[in-house]
């Protein structure tokens, strides 16, 4: 009986130090990391637009340079700015991308920009977060 209690607070030990350990794990700088692809706004629509599944395929959870024309700039709930790319062929929206820190960034509306993010997929827009002005 000692036996069992003791490997049962052995595997409870072990347990929360795995468990502490990653949820402790540090996030992604994203904006060290080098980018995967280099695009157009319209590029990336446009391949998820055409084909979700291969595009999920390509660039989900990757790093991706994104170039384009910012449609607006706004402030989401969490305080961080999201800026709007516009895609040629989107009816809605276009590319999505929230920067990683928070705060009002100022980007003019029509101002041409490259943004370095994560691609987490496609929604009514292409969705990139972590993202920093390059």
């Amino acid at each position: 009986m000692k036996k069992i209690s003791l490997v049962l607070l052995l595997l409870g030990i072990v347990g929360f130090a795995a468990a502490y350990f990653i949820y402790n794990k540090p996030h992604r700088d994203i904006a060290a990391e080098d980018a995967a692809f280099n695009l157009t706004a319209d590029e990336l629509f446009d391949a998820f637009e055409a084909d979700e599944t291969a595009a999920n395929a390509i660039y989900l959870d990757k790093v991706v340079a994104v170039t384009g024309t910012v449609a607006e700039t706004s402030v989401n709930n969490a305080g961080q700015t999201v800026i709007t790319l516009i895609a040629a062929n989107a009816m809605l929206g276009g590319v999505s991308a929230t920067m990683q820190e928070q705060g009002a960034l100022s980007v003019p509306d029509g101002a041409e920009v490259t943004v370095k993010c994560r691609c987490t997929g496609y929604l009514m827009d292409v969705i990139l977060i972590n993202c920093s002005v390059q």
